[in-house]
This record gives structure tokens, sequence and C-alpha cells, in this order.
């Protein structure tokens, strides 16, 4: 899935071969070892050559796979927005949650996964708030696939319908980011679940049908 993608419904995926997965597995431990660089040392210190040596491979390796260190930082997030949109996608799907339960849980989800390794991932935004990587990581994509979530919900008669679906899931979404950023800065004391719960219950009160 490219960056532009607003498509939520999950893609078959075909095995990948020995080759592959052996690629796929660099490209992890790549970007393990820049995560690592970026937490002990800050964006802003850590280089590439001392990523690749984290990694235990070559430099001109590890230009193959990341000609740039913002590239470390834009492939974690197309990497986990991917993963947002598979989610949400498989949740309305099912038609066993309502529009807005399935953007809730994955949120909540989103939560728990931040939280559960709070150093790193904090880390990680620092590094994005540094590096201004958002400016090209098309994070309207995001917002969209929210937006197509809200008209799921719109067409099944559970939110307004006089509400412009693609506004409504930015503004889901700049929630979101904006409590994540804070997060990162350490300014959220609270579990990022409850942080995100709170505040798409107060947009949730906006959209539900009076």
């Amino acid at each position: 899935m490219d960056s532009d993608s607003v498509t939520v419904h999950s893609a078959d995926v075909s095995p990948l071969g020995r080759r592959e997965r052996s690629k796929v597995a660099l490209r992890q431990r790549l970007l393990s070892a820049a995560m690592a660089a970026f937490a002990e040392k800050g964006y802003r210190a850590a280089t590439i050559d001392e990523i690749a040596e984290r990694a235990d491979v070559a430099r001109a390796t590890a230009f193959n796979h990341f000609p740039r260190k913002e590239d470390f930082l834009l492939a974690l997030i197309l990497e986990r927005r991917q993963t947002v949109l598979g989610k949400l996608g498989d949740k309305l799907e099912s038609h066993e949650l309502s529009a807005i339960d399935a953007i809730r849980e994955v949120v909540r989800e989103l939560g728990r996964w931040w939280d559960s390794d709070r150093d790193m991932n904090q880390a990680m935004m620092r590094a994005v708030l540094h590096s201004g990587v958002m400016a090209t990581a098309g994070s309207h994509a995001s917002g969209l696939a929210f937006g197509r979530a809200i008209a799921t919900g719109q067409e099944r008669g559970e939110i307004r319908a006089d509400l412009d679906p693609i506004a409504a899931g930015n503004v889901i979404f700049d929630g979101y980011l904006g409590i994540l950023y804070r997060w990162g800065l350490g300014e959220v004391d609270q579990p990022l679940e409850e942080a995100f719960g709170t505040a798409l219950d107060v947009v949730v009160t906006g959209i539900s049908p009076r």
C-alpha cells in the first residue's frame, strides 16, 4: 500500500519467497537499529553509519534500503498506517460493530500499542517532530480512511447524514495525532487508550443522530 491509499478493506497478500523474506527481515533489523539509535542519541545526533553498525550491515546496504535518515521514519509511519487501515477495514467489513465502535476499537488498540513500549515509541514521536517528516508522509490518507468509515456509518443510519464524512474523519484523526504529539513530548500522563477514547467520545456526541 502506498502513502496515498485510502482503501479501508484488507488485500490478499501472497506468501513471500526466501529472498523476499530475507529482505524483509533485513529491513526490519535496520528499522529496529534506527529506533534504538534515535532513542539513545536523538534524531539529529544519530547517523546512518551508526544505524548500519547497530544492524551489523555494511553502510552501503543501509543506504540501499534507506537513502536518507528520514526514510526510516517514513517507513515506520507507513507501516503503522497500513496496520491501522487494515484493522479498520476488517472491522467494518465484518458488520459486527457500528462504524463508530469500529473506529473506537482501532483507536484504543493503537493507544495500547504505543504504550506497550513507551520509551521507544515516544522516542519515535520525538524523532518525527524533529525531522518534519509528517509533511511528506501523506498523513491525509489516515484522515480519509476515517472519513470513509464515517461515510459507511452514514449509509447504515448510524451517523448524521448532513455531515461531510471526510471533514468528520479528519477531526477524529487530528485529535488522535494531536494527543500523540503531546504524548511524545511527555505532556500526556494518562494511558493513551483513555486519552484517545475521551477525544473520540467528544466527536461522537456531535456526529450521532439527533
